[in-house]
């Protein structure tokens, strides 16, 4: 019989809730439909596999090169299949689950300089690394593959190669699927997605559990935390499931210096990961197949929220001074100012508390308004892009000035000091037009142009024990299907994009990390995009002349509210 959860586990779980895992389809356009050997439903079950075929008696190298291509699908048996068509040596050497390769057209081989050896060349969509980390790849890239053959007992097979295997795009989908794994933010209130892909196969679980492990992707690197430490491993390579529950066995090194509040952070971080998946309601943690229990929750035990909502109210522009937006009322924020006088732009509004930050008419100071309602100057610079508050109080924005800088504005200067640079190697010499910071401030959405050249990317905050932002991780790029200027949370895996034009037809598109990009309906004259996560947040658009939100597919006309909407963030 399964096991009963204990107390804690009981207290998270009603807390929590149950928690439906992200499964989503893949974000690889899909051609046509996947025609699998054999399927089994279930979320994160043992998914549709292929049954490739081996290599044809007096296969030519062209052939058994192209077979083991094709092998890809099939990764059952730790690709017994592919491996059919290495030499003795490579056949226990070569790791098939290295790295797996996307392709798009079908991949070309090509003789090489040398007896015996030939070149594949591919036309690369994504490469997905052991971990399950995607990298997704710009428009047209294409990758080299180096081979040598050779012939055994009058049968060609491949002896020299990269670890890794190559899947046509359409494979894919029916292979793989993204699941996320979950860290936290820096004070543990927020459980922060790390979306992985995973094959769809028996031993799922442990796939999901080892990756979290070895922690989080180079993007959230250093800006998100795990309550497991370093060097924490499964006791053996497999999480079983029975029933609904599974059962995590860590070696005993993973509680060496546990607390009390780290054990129910790990209990907690394994129930985000997991359940849902192969439809699993309860995980149990073991040492080392020893029971871990856990008391009641500690005072410094927090619920981590998932997916955490932005307040439903927006702030907007209207007559020169600050409004706020709700549904179709509208009401003016009460200001000890008069701020008028600097013919404000680009409000925002702080995701907890009555902190507002806006820009002024010339894009060339940032001015903030504190809890008691008055405004001041906290940086100056050219071309400022719209300001985005985070979680923490910090207030950011971009100057576009002979050196691009971030900058990011501390709640109180007087305790904290004046406007901070924060270093972006990779925005040197490029235009920013767009920062938003995720709702639990661990993110940066960044849109920058450099060279005609748009990228748009996500980037993990790095800060000090107190907070203070004072870098970044390497960015993930993004690559949207629509020109981008402006970009939006959506949710903590979801982004819109759009690029912005008074007098052009403009269509958004949001990009879900998890599944397919999702193109909206064209809006003329689109020049301003607002969104935030959180249930039932509409999504706004306006024109010079009409507020819009999103029905469905199409646009509905609102009266002119407002201008400049933004929700808090």
């Amino acid at each position: 019989m399964p096991r009963k959860p204990n107390a804690l586990r009981t207290a998270l779980a009603l807390a929590v809730g149950f928690m439906l895992v992200l499964t989503g389809c893949s974000s690889i356009p899909r051609n046509s439909p996947v025609q699998a050997i054999q399927g089994d439903g279930g979320s994160g079950g043992p998914g549709p596999y292929f049954s490739p075929a081996g290599p044809k008696l007096d296969a030519t190298p062209r052939e058994i090169i192209e077979g083991f291509i094709e092998a890809g699908i099939g990764p059952q048996d730790d690709y017994k299949i592919a491996r059919e068509f290495l030499n003795p040596k490579q056949r226990g050497a070569w790791k098939g689950a290295a790295q797996t390769l996307v392709y798009d057209a079908r991949p070309s081989v090509i003789p090489g300089a040398q007896s015996d050896t030939y070149t594949i060349q591919l036309e690369v969509v994504a490469e997905v690394d052991e971990r399950g980390i995607m990298a997704e790849m710009p428009p047209h890239s294409t990758r080299a593959i180096d081979l040598t053959v050779e012939k055994l007992e009058g049968q060609w097979r491949i002896s020299e190669l990269p670890d890794g295997t190559m899947i046509d795009r359409d494979s894919f989908n029916g292979l793989f699927g993204a699941q996320p794994i979950y860290f936290y933010d820096a004070t543990y209130h927020y459980a922060v997605p790390d979306i992985r892909w995973f094959p769809k196969r028996t031993g799922l679980p442990a796939a999901m559990v080892e990756a979290l492990l070895k922690g989080p992707a180079p993007y959230l690197e250093n800006a998100v935390v795990s309550a497991f430490p370093a060097g924490s491993s499964l006791a053996r390579a497999a999480v079983p499931v029975e029933g609904q529950e599974a059962t995590v066995d860590l070696t005993s090194s993973a509680f060496v210096d546990a607390t009390e509040l780290i054990r129910q952070q790990m209990q907690q971080q394994l129930d985000l990961t997991l359940r849902g998946v192969n439809s699993i309601r309860t995980v149990v943690m073991t040492d080392n197949q020893r029971a871990i229990k856990l008391g009641p929750p500690d005072p410094q035990f927090a619920i981590a929220q998932k997916n955490p909502a932005v307040p439903d109210t927006q702030i907007a522009i209207l007559n020169k001074t600050l409004y706020y937006v709700k549904g179709k009322s509208i009401s003016r924020v009460a200001l000890e100012d008069d701020i008028s006088e600097y013919g404000p732009r680009f409000p925002a509004m702080s995701p907890l508390g009555n902190r507002y930050a806006f820009l002024d008419g010339t894009f060339k100071r940032l001015f903030t308004v504190d809890e008691a309602g008055h405004s001041s100057v906290v940086a100056t610079g050219t071309s400022l892009v719209r300001p985005s508050i985070d979680a923490s109080g910090w207030t950011w924005t971009v100057d576009n000035g002979p050196r691009t800088r971030v900058l990011a504005v501390p709640e109180d200067t007087i305790v904290s000091g004046k406007v901070r640079p924060i270093a972006a190697d990779w925005l040197n010499g490029a235009n920013v037009s767009s920062i938003r910071i995720s709702r639990d401030g661990t993110r940066a959405l960044i849109v920058s142009s450099r060279g005609g050249e748009t990228s748009v990317s996500i980037s993990g905050i790095l800060r000090d024990s107190d907070g203070t932002p004072r870098g970044f991780a390497l960015p993930m790029f993004l690559y949207p299907t629509v020109p981008v200027t402006q970009a939006v949370w959506d949710s903590d895996s979801s982004v819109i994009v759009a690029a912005t034009d008074s007098t052009q037809r403009v269509e958004a598109e949001r990009i879900n990390l998890a599944g397919k990009p999702e193109k909206f309906a064209p809006l003329l004259g689109m020049i301003g995009l607002s969104a935030g996560p959180g249930d039932r947040r509409p999504v706004f658009a306006e024109t010079k002349d009409t507020l819009y939100t999103r029905v469905g597919n199409s646009w509905h006309p609102l009266e002119d509210l407002a201008h400049e909407l933004a929700y808090p963030g």
